[in-house]
C-alpha cells in the first residue's frame, strides 16, 4: 500500500522539483494572506505578500540566527535572497523563471541563494549564482 499526497501545491512543487537544476533552490511565484494581524497596530504591514517581500522579510528575521554555532564555527551573517540580473552601482534585479511542463503549463519561480558566513571558516554557499542560468525573462 501506498500513500500519495495529492493536490495544487503538490503538483506544483513536483513540476518545480523537476525543473530545478542540480544544487538550485526555486521559490515558487505565490501570493499570501496573513490575516492573524491587527490593522490599527501602527506598525501594520499589508498582510497580502508575495514571494518576494515574504524573502525581504525572511532576511529580516535571520539576522536573529547570528552567533549560533554551525559545523563548529559560529555564524556571523546569514543572506538569502532572489537572484537576478547586476544592474551596476550593487542594484540587481529579480529574474522570474519561467518553468512548463510536460502539458504545455507554464508557472513562474524565482531562483534562490543562501550564503552562510562564519567568523574563521569558509562561508557555505547554496543555490546557483544568477550567471550561471540559462537566459530567461526578468521582474
Amino acid at each position: 500500500m501506498h500513500d500519495f499526497i495529492v493536490g495544487d501545491v503538490t503538483i506544483e512543487l513536483a513540476r518545480m522539483i523537476d525543473a530545478a537544476l542540480p544544487g538550485q533552490i526555486l521559490v515558487g511565484d505565490f501570493m499570501a494572506d496573513i490575516d492573524e494581524l491587527d490593522k490599527e497596530d501602527e506598525n501594520f504591514i499589508d498582510p497580502n505578500i508575495d514571494a518576494v517581500t515574504f524573502l525581504e522579510r525572511a532576511q529580516g528575521n535571520l539576522s536573529l540566527l547570528s552567533g549560533m554555532e554551525l559545523a563548529g564555527e559560529r555564524v556571523t551573517a546569514i543572506k538569502c535572497y532572489l537572484t537576478g540580473e547586476n544592474m551596476g552601482g550593487g542594484q540587481f534585479n529579480i529574474r522570474r523563471l519561467t518553468i512548463k511542463d510536460k502539458h504545455g503549463l507554464s508557472r513562474v519561480a524565482f531562483n534562490a541563494k543562501v550564503n552562510i558566513y562564519r567568523e574563521t571558516a569558509q562561508p557555505i554557499l547554496l543555490g546557483i549564482q544568477d550567471r550561471k542560468l540559462p537566459a530567461i525573462g526578468t521582474v
